[in-house]
């Protein structure tokens, strides 16, 4: 055999060897690219409990990767209310001293990490804006949906546990609860108001026959 052979030869077992140690099933390590939370910007009275959520992205299909994650907070407290299409609810409850906190949400080796900041204040921030979500429906006579509020300080900031007086434009279209809960009873097109502190957001619910 030729040298030039011979270092073919070697070549495609070495070639055979790499594609051999790519076995059907081996376990994947999950590797976290990035997390967000949110909201980023929080709003709180003294004890006052807030739901966040953490995204995570691993870049790898189908990989979970949120036992990795770690959290800490400068002050109040977190409770893990479980992970749901790979998103991590959480409940953060604030402490009882006013003042400027974060919740910093990272990996064993601190990266990659994002973090909520926390704006505690011994009376109630006024609400700025009120945006109803989803911002519109399309119903058939006898459906039903809900509708919810994001409220906002002027800086930015949520607000919670603000009450909301919901209304109809057209009651002869639709009806609706004090929860947001819409039934559609005919065809017709109603806006949806969400008024909070004199602040309001609207949403539009077209029902078909």
């Amino acid at each position: 055999m030729t040298r030039l052979a011979r270092i073919k030869l070697g070549a495609v077992v070495a070639g055979m060897l790499v594609i051999g140690c790519k076995i059907p099933g081996s376990p994947v390590i999950p590797r976290i690219e990035a997390i967000q939370v949110a909201p980023t910007r929080l709003s709180l009275l003294p004890f006052q409990a807030a739901p966040l959520t953490i995204h995570v992205s691993t870049g790898q299909s189908g990989v979970d990767a949120t036992a990795l994650l770690q959290w800490s907070t400068t002050g109040g407290s977190i409770v893990n209310n479980g992970t749901i299409g790979g998103i991590v609810y959480i409940t953060y409850t604030s402490p009882s001293q006013p003042g400027n906190y974060l919740l910093i949400v990272t990996t064993a080796l601190g990266t990659p990490a994002d973090t909520a900041s926390v704006t505690v204040t011994a009376t109630p921030v006024p609400v700025y804006t009120v945006t109803v979500t989803p911002g519109s429906a399309s119903l058939v006579v006898g459906d039903t949906t809900r509708f919810g509020t994001t409220l906002m300080d002027s800086t930015g900031s949520m607000l919670y546990g603000r009450p909301i007086t919901w209304s109809l434009s057209d009651s002869t279209v639709a009806t609706i609860a004090v929860t947001g809960f819409v039934q559609a009873i005919a065809a017709g097109t109603t806006t949806v108001t969400a008024t909070c502190e004199g602040r309001t957001g609207t949403a539009v619910v077209t029902v078909r026959p």
